[in-house]
């Protein structure tokens, strides 16, 4: 395969290669290449956002929804008793 990049990507990698970031056009691939598996490992291990919305209320409906603290520990004058409110 013979890869032929455009003016700006030569650009680029020119001045990679100047600055030390990478010593030839070929890791500038491997770079991309590897950033691309790891992109397509992700998304296949990735679920739908309705499976991940199933899962979360899944989770929620497992918790009591029941309140822990009293009425009063609840009220507006408990909570700003100190402001003077």
């Amino acid at each position: 395969m013979t890869i032929t990049p455009k003016q700006e990507q030569e650009r680029i990698l020119t001045e990679a290669i100047q600055a030390g970031f990478i010593h030839s056009p070929e890791d500038a691939l491997d770079i991309g290449l590897e950033t691309l598996r790891s992109k397509l490992a992700v998304s296949r291990e990735s679920e739908t956002a309705e499976e991940w919305i199933a899962k979360f209320n899944a989770w929620a409906d497992s918790h009591s929804t029941s309140t822990v603290l009293s009425d009063e520990a609840m009220s507006r004058e408990s909570i700003y008793r100190d402001r003077g409110l």
